[in-house]
């Protein structure tokens, strides 16, 4: 997708007196205004509904969802045409790196960022998993709570309000690095029991391969639609269900034939292949010989 912005913003008009920070809180239109800018910006969604564009990528928001938005990553808001819906209403921190730590002068990157602070030690997160980031786990009070404490000492300007800023900034940071680092630890859960879910298939396959096992069958073990098991299955074993039984029948035809007298359409009988043809097909693709022939030269 070819993504050209409608404007650029360097953040002139936003940062005053040489600080680089800037918050508001607006209701976006439905009207198209995608642009980038020269800093980085962290959006929350405090209520409503639409799209936002995120470089290559358009995601449904919905109140609750925080968006961490890159130097130069085209972007914008836009609430549904006029309807019954609510329109989105956004807090906006923008700001540049040099604003936390004037060592960040030179960065450009929220992953540089990561990489710099002494708190990233705290979380272990690996910057190369943060990039145009969209986090969503519902209504957040507490990130809300700090853009509210933000945008009211940037609107009053009393002495001391930046270095306020500053703090509640590292605050908003720290409690996102948090959800990242939850975030990341479910993913971690989720596929392990994933993981777990199948090796109990491959265990139940293992002893039920002579039968023709229904997909169906499988997945409501795992408590899982087929579609999304199928996936799973082939993700972790490499290949599709059909594939992985095909194996486990020809490795134990290879064992009989080897280990018995049994003649070939009775060792395709005992593992489940009614058709001896079919059977003679499936043995010569996995193994690259005739079962007649894998007999004879073992």
């Amino acid at each position: 997708m070819n993504i050209i912005p409608v404007y650029r913003d360097t953040g002139e008009k936003l940062f005053e007196n040489g600080n680089s920070i800037y918050i508001n809180n607006i209701i976006e239109g439905s009207e198209p205004h995608l642009h980038a800018h020269e800093f980085i910006e962290i959006s929350y969604v405090a209520s409503g509904s639409g799209v936002h564009i995120l470089g290559d990528k358009e995601y449904r928001v919905n109140k609750g969802d925080l968006f961490l938005i890159n130097y130069h990553i085209p972007h914008e808001f836009r609430s549904f045409q006029p309807s019954d819906a609510e329109p989105i209403n956004v807090y906006n921190c923008v700001f540049k790196p040099e604003f936390i730590d004037i060592n960040l002068l030179d960065y450009k990157d929220f992953k540089d960022v990561i990489q710099y602070l002494s708190f990233r030690s705290i979380f272990s997160l690996n910057p190369d998993n943060v990039d145009d980031l969209k986090l969503s786990e519902g209504e957040n009070p507490a990130l809300e709570n700090i853009y509210k404490k933000m945008l009211k000492e940037f609107t009053a300007k009393e002495d001391g309000y930046i270095e306020l800023l500053r703090v509640y900034l590292i605050e908003l940071l720290i409690q996102i690095f948090r959800s990242m680092k939850a975030s990341i630890h479910k993913k971690t859960d989720m596929m392990s029991h994933h993981a777990s879910l199948m090796e109990q298939s491959i265990q139940y396959l293992k002893s039920n391969y002579k039968v023709n096992v229904k997909l169906s069958e499988l997945a409501s073990l795992s408590f899982l639609s087929p579609t999304y098991y199928c996936k799973l299955f082939k993700d972790y074993t490499g290949v599709t269900i059909s594939e992985y039984i095909q194996k486990l029948r020809i490795e134990e035809a290879c064992n009989l034939l080897m280990t018995t007298d049994l003649k070939v359409i009775a060792v395709a009988q005992k593992i489940g292949y009614s058709d001896i043809k079919h059977f003679n097909e499936v043995f010569k693709k996995l193994t690259g010989t005739t079962p007649s022939a894998y007999k004879k030269s073992h």
